[in-house]
């Protein structure tokens, strides 16, 4: 049942696809032709029958502006003449229906809500400033010369019968209208508290990788400056340059794929978090392979590296977090112990 009304209410309303304005536009569009024919029994129950023939008017005009709204998709116009078409009206109601007391004074300050609620922020001077000038305008008209609205309620009970209907339709009415506006501005709180923390995130993960460049890459660049100082300082035989070049590009493809890593974890960051690649691993073999480009960095600063891995351990694992985990200790272990010193890796 809940179901079957939200779907009828999307298809008349509109669903959040449709534009605030043209929602509040057109809620307010339905509750006025379901309401106006309750006030115009209303009217022809206390004897107003003018009255009944002006809401009429504004019925049929209301009723083709929400079409040319919703199904045409033309609001702009239809707010126009929805706007200028029941001030026309409301004009006509108030010498009518018995001026200052009757209730089309309270109906120009719905309007102007209304009016409000849906036209651009730069227009609303404007349009406050025509409502007041026409109920100020109304009001001297009735003052200098009361005698061109007449009295026609035929007694109280007529008098309080249609206050009290108007009153809740413009209740209604207005209800409708902040609760879109609430509604939204909470939507636009959430959506702004979300672009807060993705932000957030992104500086976080801007900063953690600069603080992973600054710390990964000092090492092997450190290493690599080492390396090509040696050889522009020192006379090396063949096959000791041979060796220092070995070294350097081992150094240079150790750096590329640090690099490779650090950018692939950058972007699975920024695609919403770390993609892990489980695969079978022997733990031995990786850290040996990620040690071939540790040990010149060792040799360098005369730190020896050895290893106790039992070469039966296999585990389940991502090989680029792991290699880079590995990395990252011996680099470490290599900063901190002083030269001469060993490293010793064991399981």
């Amino acid at each position: 049942m809940i179901g079957t009304i939200k779907r009828l209410h999307d298809l008349l309303i509109g669903n959040g696809d449709t534009p605030l304005q043209a929602r509040i536009f057109h809620e307010v569009s339905v509750i006025a032709l379901i309401g106006l024919p309750l006030a115009m029994l209303v009217n022809v129950f206390i004897k107003i029958p003018m009255a009944s023939v002006t809401m009429f008017s504004a019925w049929t005009i209301i009723g083709l502006m929400y079409i040319n709204s919703r199904y045409y998709g033309r609001l702009k116009s239809s707010l126009i003449f929805f706007s200028i078409g029941t001030s026309v009206f409301m004009i006509f109601n108030y010498f009518i229906n018995s001026g200052i007391q009757g209730p089309t004074v309270v109906l120009f300050l719905l309007s102007l809500v209304f009016t409000l609620s849906v036209m651009p922020t730069r227009q609303f001077l404007y349009w406050i400033l025509i409502n007041i000038v026409i109920v100020w305008t109304l009001l001297l008209i009735e003052y200098y010369n009361s005698a061109i609205v007449g009295n026609t309620y035929a007694n109280r009970r007529d008098l309080f019968l249609d206050t009290a209907t108007t009153y809740i339709c413009v209740v209604a009415c207005i209800g409708v209208v902040l609760a879109y506006l609430i509604n939204s501005y909470e939507r636009e709180k959430k959506n702004t508290i979300h672009a807060s923390q993705a932000l957030k995130v992104a500086n976080d993960s801007k900063t953690r990788l600069l603080s992973i460049l600054s710390h990964d890459l000092r090492s092997p660049l450190s290493s690599i400056s080492s390396y090509l100082e040696m050889l522009r300082e020192y006379e090396f035989s063949s096959e000791e340059r041979q060796f220092i070049e070995k070294n350097l590009l081992n150094e240079t493809k150790n750096m590329q794929i640090m690099l490779h890593n650090l950018l692939g974890w950058t972007k699975s960051q920024m695609d919403g978090g770390t993609s892990v690649n489980f695969l079978k691993l022997n733990l031995a073999k990786v850290v040996d392979d990620s040690l071939l480009f540790q040990r010149s960095a060792a040799d360098i600063k005369t730190v020896s590296i050895h290893t106790r891995v039992d070469p039966s351990i296999d585990l389940s694992a991502d090989l680029d977090m792991l290699r880079l985990v590995i990395q990252n200790l011996v680099n470490n272990a290599i900063k901190f112990t002083p030269s001469g010193g060993e490293i010793q890796i064991y399981s």
